[in-house]
């Protein structure tokens, strides 16, 4: 009865915390186009959502990452596409897919969020970083999960997949007319290096 209960809260508290960061995104994420993202303060931004600085602190450590914070896969997802991977090369295929698909499925939000960091240059570089913030992770996934990978040769492809990423990224967020999907791009990039 206890443990139901302790759940009961754990997943109440976890449905406040997502509601909180939702509601500050959205609010910073409206005042960064209206008013530009360096004239808007942290307290503008509690302003808007009626809360205090304290509070924000709790969700963000910044309002850059608000701005650069949109979800990465976890590594639960990135290991799953990984189990039935019997090479190094199927399993990044397999986890570049769900990063592209993730990515698809929030479109609208990161080229909000895309347009606002265009603004700054310093901004435009770091959500650009943030694209390639994953790469260790992966490497390490791979090493630990794939049999027999050789670390070197794995930090290599994960580098050249992420760099084709964050290039794919800056291609399909630019293109007005929605031609092809991320992963499309991004498979392209790829088969070009083969090429080389």
């Amino acid at each position: 009865m206890n443990e139901d209960h302790d759940i009961n809260n754990q997943s109440l508290r976890e449905t406040k915390k997502r509601k909180a960061q939702t509601d500050i995104e959205r609010a910073a994420l409206r005042l960064f186009l209206e008013k530009g993202y360096e004239q808007t303060s942290i307290k503008d931004i509690t302003d808007e959502v009626m809360m205090s600085s304290r509070t924000f602190f709790r969700y963000f450590t910044s309002k850059e990452e608000v701005l650069t914070g949109f979800s990465q896969t976890t590594q639960k997802e990135r290991v799953e596409q990984m189990a039935s991977s019997a090479s190094v090369s199927e399993a990044l295929q397999a986890i570049f897919s769900l990063l592209s698909e993730k990515y698809e499925q929030q479109k609208q939000n990161l080229l909000t969020r895309y347009h606002i960091s265009k603004q700054t240059e310093s901004i435009s570089s770091l959500f650009l970083y943030k694209l390639l913030e994953p790469e260790p992770l992966i490497c390490e996934d791979l090493c630990t999960h794939i049999e027999g990978a050789d670390r070197d040769r794995v930090r290599f492809l994960v580098a050249i997949h992420m760099a084709a990423f964050r290039v794919s990224v800056e291609v399909w967020l630019e293109d007005k007319e929605n031609k092809s999907s991320l992963k499309e791009i991004l498979f392209t990039h790829l088969d070009q290096f083969k090429d080389m």
